[in-house]
């Protein structure tokens, strides 16, 4: 009962029970292109030393970020991007799981942080 409920019903809005036919086009079906890994260029953290660090790159893998920095040796570094704010000045910043070796005295970061014409991370000159 339940299939001809299903027939008539497909039946009355044009629809037919049978699946298409195959394509004999003879095209090859689509490809979905891959995109790059979006990429940002932020100051690196870590949070729990309050340690303050120059600009990196990160590369987006889910909900976290990849980030290569010089001070580490471009080794990768897992983090995410959360506000960092001292003094009431705030950016984005990639807060890296980073063992704490020492203890800072926590600074503003960067907010020059972008990438350059040649595709390289940096910030603006900083004053001491």
């Amino acid at each position: 009962m339940q299939a001809f409920a299903v027939f008539v019903l497909l039946a009355a809005c044009g629809g037919s029970s049978t699946s298409p036919p195959p394509d004999r086009g003879g095209s090859a079906p689509p490809t979905m292109a891959k995109q790059p890994p979006e990429r940002r260029c932020l100051p690196v953290v870590a949070k729990d030393c309050g340690c303050v660090y120059t600009c990196g790159v990160g590369e987006r893998t889910g909900d976290r970020w990849i980030v290569r920095h010089s001070f580490w040796n471009d080794a990768p570094l897992k983090a995410v991007v959360e506000p960092w704010c001292v003094a009431g000045k705030c950016t984005d910043a990639f807060a890296a799981e980073i063992v704490c070796g020492v203890i800072c005295a926590p600074k503003p970061a960067d907010s020059t942080c972008h990438f350059d014409a040649t595709g390289a991370c940096v910030g603006a000159p900083q004053t001491p």
